[in-house]
């Protein structure tokens, strides 16, 4: 599950952007997308992870930075800090979580598969690594409610509504991949 949100620039945290990377803006917005994803066995883990994703330009090309990002497995935390400077933290989901809610209903399937391959580009602990990566899946389009707690670490998001959101079914992301 994926949902694009428009932000005011200076909301939207850029400490995890690397050396000459900004923001992707238009009039004084960028784009954010928030993604609840599952990886089920068949995955190098199992485990379930809340990201936050904005598009940067970077080194000439258009990236993806992830400035936040919670997940629920402690070896998926320590991977994607040590391998990709993804700033994973740990948290719990479901229920009364304090980061985010989120509700879906409907679905106009895509046809076909779809997929994109590109570069992260992130900074963690003084320390910038780019990483190629690709993901494909099957995408429906979803109606998506996202609660987001005001005081909560995603309360920059809260009553914004969705320019799009998308439901992926077979979804496959890899890291460190040739493009």
């Amino acid at each position: 599950m994926i949902s694009l949100f428009r932000v005011p620039q200076e909301l939207v945290p850029q400490a995890h952007l690397p050396e000459g990377a900004r923001l992707i803006t238009l009039a004084g917005n960028a784009f954010v997308a928030v993604a609840f994803v599952s990886y089920e066995p068949g995955s190098e883990l199992t485990y379930e992870e809340l990201l936050v994703t904005t598009p940067v330009w970077d080194r000439g090309r258009v990236a993806v930075s992830v400035p936040q990002i919670w997940v629920d497995s402690e070896a998926s935390k320590q991977g994607g800090r040590e391998l990709w400077a993804i700033p994973k933290q740990l948290a719990r989901f479901g229920e009364g979580s304090s980061i985010a809610a989120v509700a879906v209903t409907g679905g106009v399937p895509l046809p076909g598969e779809w997929s994109t391959s590109g570069w992260t580009a992130q900074r963690l602990d003084g320390r910038d690594v780019r990483t190629r990566m690709r993901l494909s899946g099957r995408y429906r389009l979803v109606r998506a409610a996202w609660m987001f707690p005001v005081g909560g670490p995603l309360g920059y998001l809260t009553g914004r509504t969705p320019l799009v959101s998308f439901a992926a079914r077979d979804m496959r992301l890899t890291f460190g991949q040739a493009p």
